[in-house]
């Protein structure tokens, strides 16, 4: 360990900016190894190629003046190979004399060295594969190519396409995950933006116990644990970077919110979450979402089914259409219409404002809400089971006047004359 004086030494205040300071250094040292190393190749290169002309140039000589006959035909013949062998060498290796238009190439993830040799050569940033090959090997820069964007110019040569490779830029896009997605949901949603990713991959991901336990979630699977919000990934990012990147902004916003003493110490973290999670179903309007979880905290206190129509649906994967009354009576612990009691787990992801609502309720004694359907997206909420009814119907017959007000308004079409 390095004591405090080493430490300001380097002008570092902490153990932590000795690391970055460390981790800049050893990257620096290796990026003036390699530039040594093609540097160094590139002049035994440039000096064996010297070395070789100079040795040609000197055999002409002493052939012209050994046999001054066949030196009229044989220099001629030295010096066409050896302008072929540079012309070779330029063409193969170096920017050609054409109009050098800017080319941008995607670098898929795992791609390989040799697809993007072809990629190049079809967009003729280089003249031949296996040159690009063959330098990418001898300098050792196929281990640095990176995924991402990367820009190049028509006709740029093995070397400079090589120099580009392993400067390509990560491409970001930005994914917006609503409040109230299931895990199945919230993958089809990541898809549609990032199609390399797998909807089953990244749902086995939820239910990999092993990634689970790594995330330090206490539970059996990450429903509920997918936080919406809007996320930046790279094109090349992973189902599973996705969905550590997720569950750690569900902890850092879980962790960041204020809860009820009494709540905490009644109920775990993952019944809190499953409440939070069926208030983010039910509830439409932001506002309400405190005095919907008031109604549960209620219900469960008293023993009380929640009576909650969207446990339902995820217990038989019904998110749309009515439910009859065979789904109703159907035997899932998620049926809280059947039975008292906070159902397994959460039921989807809640977003902030349901967490808070779940963790910190209206005070209100209130047991029954109904929704009004006047198109506001408001609730009615009521005490007792016979105020609960009354509004009921009195919604019913003020939905039923509605409909039939708006029947009687609609006028037939009248054809004008013309």
């Amino acid at each position: 360990m390095k004591n405090d004086f080493s430490l300001k030494s380097k002008g570092c205040q902490n153990r932590a900016e000795y690391e970055m300071y460390a981790k800049k250094k050893k990257t620096m040292l290796n990026q003036v190894k390699n530039l040594f190393r093609i540097w160094f190749l590139g002049g035994i290169a440039i000096l064996a190629f010297l070395g070789y002309v100079f040795y040609s140039l000197l055999w002409i000589f002493r052939v012209m003046q050994k046999q001054k006959k066949k030196s009229l035909f044989l220099m001629p013949l030295v010096l066409v190979i050896l302008l072929t062998f540079c012309c070779g060498v330029w063409y193969l290796f170096l920017p050609l004399p054409v109009e050098h238009i800017s080319v941008d190439i995607i670098i898929p993830r795992n791609a390989t060295v040799r697809q993007v040799a072809d990629s190049l050569r079809l967009h003729k940033v280089v003249t031949s594969k296996r040159a690009l090959l063959l330098y990418l090997k001898i300098t050792e820069m196929e281990r640095k190519i990176q995924a991402g964007k990367a820009s190049f110019r028509i006709g740029d040569g093995v070397i400079n396409a090589a120099v580009h490779m392993t400067k390509a830029v990560m491409i970001e896009r930005s994914v917006t995950i609503p409040e109230g997605l299931t895990i199945e949901q919230t993958a089809r949603r990541i898809h549609e933006i990032f199609p390399a990713i797998d909807t089953t991959k990244f749902a086995a991901f939820c239910y990999d116990s092993v990634l689970i336990k790594k995330l330090k979630v206490n539970a059996p699977t990450l429903e509920g644990y997918l936080f919406p919000e809007t996320y930046r990934f790279s094109e090349t990012v992973t189902e599973r970077d996705i969905i550590i990147k997720m569950v750690h902004s569900f902890e850092s916003c879980y962790e960041s919110l204020i809860p009820d003493s009494v709540l905490i110490t009644k109920l775990s973290k993952s019944q809190l979450i499953t409440i939070a999670s069926i208030v983010e179903r039910e509830a439409t309007l932001a506002s309400e979402q405190p005095r919907i979880a008031a109604v549960f905290h209620n219900r469960v206190r008293i023993g009380y089914p929640l009576g909650a129509d969207p446990t339902v649906r995820y217990a038989l994967k019904k998110f749309n259409g009515p439910l009859t009354v065979s789904d109703l009576n159907t035997s899932s612990p998620y049926n809280t219409r059947k039975y008292t009691g906070i159902p397994p787990g959460p039921i989807c992801s809640p977003g902030k404002g349901a967490l808070q609502a779940a963790l910190a309720p209206m005070n209100t004694k209130d047991l029954y809400f109904v929704a009004k359907w006047n198109g506001s997206g408001a609730h009615d909420f009521s005490l007792t089971n016979e105020e609960h009814n009354r509004k009921k119907l009195l919604i019913r017959q003020q939905n039923q006047q509605r409909l039939k007000t708006k029947k009687d308004t609609v006028t037939p079409e009248v054809k004008s004359d013309k």
